[in-house]
């Protein structure tokens, strides 16, 4: 941790902590603001750019933890959306979408919030230092496409039927090397289903086929019937994510 980040550690804690020993109440958006010096506190350089943190816990003191319970879910979403968005205004690399999780800890003061945060790969797994990060073509949605690399054929013929609660099917043209499906509004496909997190799922586009994964959704993801966090899609597979249903096809 560099001295400035020192400096602002400790002024946080001088003027937001008595605040929280007096009765203030703690806020997500002062939970934000430690996410976003948490992120980055602990960037670090590599060839390929400034990669930061995906995994973040939030340890609150059981008071304040009992309190967010019931929106427990939900919050942890709107955080991590808000750490992509700063990712991608600052540029910086991830080598999988943003997590956060909320956790109680006995050992921090009520109207404080510590953050743990690491780089871990899309499996959980901590990577040490000494391991080079993945290259840019695994970094998730932060490594765009060159402008001159067409997709496979076989990937503009793909397309997507989705309906929602038995409504009319709307088609979505793919042939994107990423598409995320999810409520939030700077999703691909936009489904407005509140069964359905704010960012659900992708499909990846790898070696000339789509891949599905489910991105840490509350209420998990189907494929033909069977619970799923990622697999390989064929023609006519089925997609079901909350009360919408999704149907991968490719045209002849």
């Amino acid at each position: 941790m560099g001295m400035l980040s020192r400096v602002e550690t400790f002024l946080e804690r001088l003027f937001e902590a008595p605040a929280g020993r007096m009765g203030a109440t703690l806020q997500p958006v002062s939970i934000a603001r430690r996410l976003e010096r948490a992120m980055d506190s602990n960037k670090s350089f590599q060839d390929d750019g400034v990669v930061v943190p995906n995994q973040y816990e939030v340890h609150l003191s059981p008071p304040d933890y009992q309190r967010f319970a019931p929106r427990r879910g939900s919050l942890e979403d709107d955080l991590a959306h808000g750490l992509l968005a700063r990712t991608r205004h600052e540029r910086y690399i991830l080598v999988a979408r943003p997590r956060v999780q909320i956790v109680s800890d006995p050992a921090v003061r009520r109207g404080d919030a510590r953050i743990a945060a690491n780089v871990v790969d899309e499996e959980g797994g901590r990577l040490r230092a000494d391991v080079p990060m993945p290259g840019m073509s695994d970094t998730m949605i932060f490594a765009p496409v060159r402008g001159d690399e067409q997709p496979p054929d076989s990937a503009m013929r793909a397309y997507l039927l989705v309906r929602t609660d038995g409504g009319s099917p709307v088609q979505f043209d793919l042939g994107g090397p990423l598409i995320t499906i999810g409520r939030a509004s700077d999703n691909d496909v936009i489904v407005d289903d509140v069964q359905v997190s704010r960012h659900h799922c992708q499909l990846k586009l790898q070696h000339g086929a789509y891949s599905f994964a489910d991105l840490g959704s509350r209420n998990g993801s189907l494929v033909n019937g069977q619970p799923v966090s990622e697999i390989a899609l064929g023609p006519g597979d089925v997609i079901r994510i909350g009360g919408t249903v999704i149907d991968f096809q490719v045209r002849g």
